[in-house]
């Protein structure tokens, strides 16, 4: 049994004869040889200190105990006591005090402290200082924490963090998160306030996805199946896209209607080319074109893929195409530069001189 709980009530600076005697009865307890003499000689100072003491000794002795702090509760009495009498310096015990000092004297260093015991007293000192250092610190950030919790909320899905509880844009993106879909405008007012993101943006999508796919199985309008495929390459998701491809090709129940079947086949081979099929996705453009000769996508859909494929030339006629056909001129640009930027050393050089040669002139370029 330790008595490292009781002798903590008793300090050995403010009472060196209790200290002593919980020494002197740990002491026995651990003894290999003489417990027996020990023993006696605690039963005999015990009986000297008063009657609660032998009584205490009894309940030091007993190995059962409710709890490791129900001792030291039922002996704080003692310790009680004791400080009264030190208080009118009668001493630590009603009896003969330089008695039992000189009968523990015996056996324990009574008042003066050893070199070992002041280190291990320096020790317990800075360990006690530096768990309630640690305490107060854990405290401290409880208490931050709970208050951060009530005042923000964070969303580390998409890596927004520290919005005001109850605003606008934390009840906009409590619903993204959530797998609601949000009005383009609540998502607009996003953008124009600094909020998005890479994943934002994807979450935004990826929604407006999900719920076309669902509103097509459940009424088999073809737009929504457009829609979901489109969304779902916006939301940097082309296997999904793909795979609803190719779970409704070849797109009869589109026939008769040329644009649907036109949008679908550009926005299917839009989520070919994002997964390097290029081959399909120009054939799938060719498709669209036939169907649909004025709209500029399937054109723009031909002109990337066969950039992509180092046939700069065929590329260049296609995107010349999709410009006749409406496309926006800064829109060619960008697609055209993002090729450019990815392309390899022979194809940029081929693509600088194609576009050059037919007087598309841009600073990046040079």
């Amino acid at each position: 049994m330790s008595l490292s709980k009781v002798k903590n009530l008793f300090s050995r600076s403010q009472f060196p004869l209790h200290y002593g005697w919980l020494e002197l009865i740990e002491k026995s307890i651990v003894a290999s040889s003489d417990q027996e003499y020990l023993m006696s000689e605690i039963n005999n100072i015990s009986k000297r200190m008063g009657d609660e003491y032998t009584e205490a000794l009894i309940l030091l002795l007993d190995t059962q105990h409710e709890s490791p702090y129900s001792l030291p509760l039922k002996l704080m009495p003692l310790k009680l006591s004791a400080k009264k009498r030190i208080a009118t310096n009668s001493g630590e015990f009603a009896g003969d005090c330089e008695m039992i000092k000189a009968l523990l004297s015996k056996h324990v260093s009574i008042g003066n402290k050893t070199p070992a015991e002041q280190r291990n007293e320096q020790r317990q000192i800075q360990e006690q200082k530096l768990q309630a250092r640690r305490e107060a610190s854990e405290q401290m950030f409880k208490e931050r924490k709970a208050q951060y919790e009530r005042d923000y909320i964070d969303f580390p899905s998409i890596e927004v963090v520290k919005i005001r509880r109850r605003s606008k844009a934390a009840n906009i993106l409590e619903l993204l998160t959530k797998g609601e879909t949000i009005s383009e405008i609540d998502y607009l007012w996003l953008i124009s306030k600094g909020f998005e993101n890479q994943y934002v943006s994807e979450l935004y999508y990826l929604n407006r996805a999900e719920l076309a796919k669902r509103k097509w199985e459940d009424t088999k309008k073809p737009w929504n199946l457009v829609n979901a495929i489109a969304d779902y390459r916006k939301a940097g998701k082309p296997q999904i896209a793909v795979a609803l491809v190719n779970k409704n090709l070849p797109f009869n129940f589109a026939n008769g209607n040329k644009s649907l079947k036109s949008a679908l086949l550009t926005t299917s081979g839009g989520a070919k080319r994002d997964l390097n099929m290029f081959d399909k996705a120009i054939q799938f453009g060719v498709q669209a074109h036939e169907l649909t000769e004025q709209d500029y996508r399937p054109c723009t859909l031909i002109g990337a893929c066969k950039m992509i494929l180092g046939d700069v030339s065929q590329g260049h006629e296609w995107y010349q195409k999709a410009i006749k056909r409406g496309f926006n001129e800064d829109s060619f640009e960008q697609e055209i530069r993002s090729i450019y930027n990815r392309a390899s050393r022979k194809d940029k050089a081929k693509i600088k001189q194609t576009l050059i040669a037919d007087g598309w002139v841009y600073q990046w370029l040079k």
